[in-house]
């Protein structure tokens, strides 16, 4: 924590800590190079980019992209967080500095509409790729946001109104006369049953 303060003198006030895990704020502007230098920098190691998510702190805040960085040299996890604005919801690109990046940015543009700057194939991984809206963000309401999709947000077995209930009783199969069973008769508690059954 004392090497954070010392070389990030800007995030100061930003910082927590518990016993496991370092979390900072940084402007978004920053969040490349500050990123690059946690990585690349000998001093800090933190090499693995062990999750991306992005969070809603509802329809009058704001969104935050959250990285959890991983260094051998160091006992905590690094949680780095970026705000970004809901009504202009871009910040950089990471995927040139962690290739695995790449779908943790579909996923966030995907649920939650944050644009990643500079990332080559942002693109939704979930939903189809007509759907108008944003499902994992607080002010999501199905019948109205989804509505704007092609599929009405929902597949059209999962609609009631859609329902075909006749199709099943013209496709259903012919009925097939099944032969009576010869009656048997049963003497002294004896069946054809009981002595085919091994004993």
């Amino acid at each position: 924590m004392r090497l954070l303060l010392d070389r990030f003198p800007e995030i100061v006030s930003d910082l927590w800590t518990d016993e496991d895990t370092v979390e900072v704020q940084v402007p978004r502007d920053r969040v490349v190079d500050t990123l690059r230098t946690l990585r690349d920098d000998g001093d800090f190691g933190f090499f693995l980019l062990a999750d991306a998510a992005a969070v809603d702190y509802g329809p009058r805040n704001w969104f935050e992209v959250v990285y959890h960085l991983y260094s051998d040299r160091h006992p905590g996890w690094l949680r780095i967080r970026v705000r970004v604005d809901r009504q202009d919801p871009r910040t950089p690109t990471v995927t040139d500095l962690w290739e695995g990046a790449m779908f943790h940015e579909r996923e966030m543009y995907d649920m939650m509409g944050i644009v990643f700057e500079g990332n080559r194939d942002l693109r939704r991984i979930y939903m189809s790729p007509d759907y108008k809206s944003f499902p994992q963000r607080k002010d999501f309401l199905l019948p109205d946001d989804a509505a704007d999709s092609a599929a009405a947000g929902v597949n059209p077995l999962e609609r009631p109104e859609t329902w075909q209930l006749d199709r099943f009783q013209q496709s259903a199969a012919p009925a097939v006369a099944i032969p009576a069973a010869e009656s048997q008769s049963v003497e002294a508690g004896k069946t054809m049953a009981s002595e085919t059954r091994p004993r």
